[in-house]
């Protein structure tokens, strides 16, 4: 590989860490009875009907990024507050 090929590799292995650390964290209190306060546009529905956030949840003490929701209690209210949100 050539030394600009490696230096390119090595800004992109760099870039990730810090695209993770600028994204939306949104702190609740209780999932999902709190979840509208996660605006709609932060979440898109997937073709199989799985909500995906994008971004990540601060619930207590732990922050959990690749929050999905499906056939539960927090999917069925995303479903009646933002129905609409594309498919992706």
């Amino acid at each position: 590989m050539s030394r600009l090929g490696i230096l390119t590799a090595l800004a992109l292995f760099a870039a990730i860490p810090s695209a993770r650390a600028d994204q939306q964290v949104w702190t609740i209190q209780n999932w999902p009875g709190d979840i509208d306060l996660i605006p709609c546009s932060a979440w898109s529905k997937t073709s199989d009907g799985t909500w995906v956030l994008h971004g990540a949840v601060k619930l207590g003490g732990e922050t959990m990024s690749n929050v999905g929701a499906k056939g539960d209690a927090a999917a069925h209210k995303l479903d009646r507050e933002c129905g609409g949100v594309k498919k992706k």
